[in-house]
């Protein structure tokens, strides 16, 4: 039985390769980023939600939705 809602914790990109003494190519770091402060969660961004029943009537506003959640975001789940 699957359980909805739940996630799994996932080490970051990053400890992975000093564990195991792997330079992480430059192209997927991205320096000088500020922190997100996750104590106030009122502050975070929501997490987009595509219709892609209306991509495959090419409804602009949800093609518009789906370009900024992949810039944004960079994945999506179904």
């Amino acid at each position: 039985m699957s359980k909805l809602g739940t996630s799994l914790l996932v080490p970051s990109v990053q400890e992975i390769a000093k564990q195991h003494n792997i330079q992480v190519p430059q192209q997927y770091l991205q320096p000088n980023q500020d922190p997100i402060d996750v104590s106030n969660t009122t502050s975070l961004q929501q997490v987009p939600i595509i219709d892609l029943s209306k991509l495959l009537s090419e409804d602009s506003l949800e093609l518009e939705k789906l370009d900024h959640a992949c810039k944004e975001w960079g994945f999506f789940q179904v």
